[in-house]
């Protein structure tokens, strides 16, 4: 039996969704409440390349890297 594309792919997929959505709920949550959110909306959506790289393509080189 062939696996899934889910299958394959949940080392980073379920990482990555939760750090979309994260990132998403952060960035609402700062424009509903900063009285002038330009600024701290685009440092929120700034960050995301660095925080995929940080908690889902990290974590899976050092997994690659120890096998």
């Amino acid at each position: 039996m062939t696996p899934t594309a889910f299958q394959v792919h949940k080392s980073w997929a379920i990482p990555a969704a939760l750090v979309l959505t994260a990132t998403g709920l952060a960035d609402g949550i700062t424009a509903w409440f900063v009285t002038r959110p330009i600024l701290w909306c685009t440092l929120i959506a700034a960050s995301l390349p660095l925080t995929m790289f940080a908690f889902v393509a990290w974590p899976i080189l050092r997994q690659g890297s120890r096998k």
